[in-house]
């Protein structure tokens, strides 16, 4: 084929593509390779600013994706309360590139809890569970975590007590000292972010951070303010400078992953032919298509390679794989091909009306996609996406522009 060891006696995937569309312009009759209670803080949110997000009467959000762990370990090869994410077997629960879902990664700095992203606590506040709190005023974690006072009772410097003191608010059970605590700072609610400590009644950045909108943020690390406020990094930001992740390599200003990139596949600029997709940083083709002689086609359709590589039909068609006299029985005929127009890339809603490199033909439709790292849908790995079935490559498909399945 046009990949591994026999890349070097054959053109670029770039240039085997401009040959597919030269063999496939001789084919042209063909188809072809043409809770919180008062005082408590969620910390965390995958993927999201957390530094701006936070701030005096703020919240950090959490994870939305609270993917359903495997417990068929033969529907995706991973041992029970794992799920499939790519080709790995990930621990949603407490990986902070999966966390709560497939790809859901937490910001710099965080950690996955239950699957939720965890940033660092106010100055002052502790971290009880997956929540930042107050003990001294927190009335369900009353001078440490866990340690909830009796109904009727109120918590005040760590000690469940009848009433509140002199120099507190009352925020429900809660006693705090507007002054200095971090989740009540100058009055009930008003919690402090990542990075703050409560300083009269005012949230201030702590030594080591610096205010960005609103949030204190360390500028040696934070991939949305990395060296200088706003300056967001494509990949990770290491002291101060914008880096790519393990595994990516920068091109032209972006990261990206070079084992999969069909436009900068196995280095940059090595770009994939319109049928061709990259895996472990070589061109090869999509799924449904064949390699023949350093082009990508349909052998199910193409009356040049009907049914095998050089098997001419002559002046028959070409439909299953076969030379016939005629494509009555099929759905579509184009040219000397026999095609659904339904589910065929290459012809997608009419004949020669084709789809794009990263595009599949569903109901007639181009639709953006990315292949389901999955056997079957609906597939955790997909996300957010809508995990679809496609015919014409047999195998699930994640659509990427799209709210659901044609």
């Amino acid at each position: 084929m046009l990949f591994g060891a026999s890349l070097a006696a054959l053109p670029s995937c770039g240039d085997s593509a401009s040959e597919g569309s030269a063999a496939s312009e001789s084919d042209s009759t063909s188809d072809s390779a043409s809770s919180s209670d008062s005082g408590t803080r969620t910390t965390g949110g995958g993927g999201s600013d957390s530094a701006t997000s936070a701030g005096p009467g703020g919240t950090m959000g959490g994870s939305d994706s609270n993917a359903t762990t495997n417990t068929d370990p033969t529907a995706s090869g991973c041992a029970p309360g794992l799920v499939q994410c790519g080709d790995q077997c990930i621990d949603v629960s407490a990986d902070p590139d999966h966390c709560g879902g497939c790809f859901d990664d937490c910001n710099q700095g965080e950690s996955c809890v239950s699957g939720n992203c965890v940033g660092d606590c106010p100055g002052g506040a502790t971290l009880c569970g997956i929540e930042c709190v107050s003990t001294d005023s927190d009335a369900n974690h009353c001078g440490g975590c866990d340690n909830a006072c009796p109904d009727g009772q109120f918590c005040a410097g760590g000690q469940c007590v009848g009433m509140c003191p002199m120099g507190t608010i009352q925020c429900g059970q809660d006693c705090a000292d507007a002054s200095s605590d971090p989740l009540n700072c100058g009055g009930c609610g008003d919690d402090c972010g990542a990075g703050q400590t409560c300083e009269s009644g005012q949230c201030q950045c702590q030594p080591g951070f610096d205010q960005c909108f609103g949030g204190c943020v360390d500028l040696d690390t934070d991939p949305n303010h990395c060296g200088e406020c706003g300056n967001d990094c494509d990949g990770v930001c290491v002291d101060g400078e914008c880096a790519c992740p393990d595994g990516e390599i920068q091109c032209n200003g972006n990261c990206v992953n070079p084992d999969t990139n069909p436009n900068h596949c196995g280095q940059c600029g090595n770009d994939c032919g319109n049928l061709e997709t990259c895996g472990g940083g070589v061109c090869q083709c999509m799924g449904g298509y064949t390699e023949c002689n350093g082009n990508c086609v349909n052998t199910d359709t193409n009356p040049n390679h009907c049914g095998m590589c050089g098997n001419d039909c002559g002046d028959q068609v070409c439909g299953g794989g076969e030379c016939l006299n005629d494509c009555d029985g099929f759905p579509d005929q184009c040219g000397d091909s026999c095609v659904d127009t339904n589910i065929d890339p290459q012809h997608c809603g009419g004949c020669f009306d084709d789809c794009n490199q990263d595009e599949v033909c569903l109901d007639g439709n181009c639709e953006e996609y990315q292949p389901a790292p999955c056997n079957q849908c609906p597939c955790d790995g997909c996300g957010n996406d809508p995990c679809c079935f496609d015919e014409f490559m047999d195998a699930p498909v994640c659509l990427t522009d799209s709210n659901q399945c044609p």
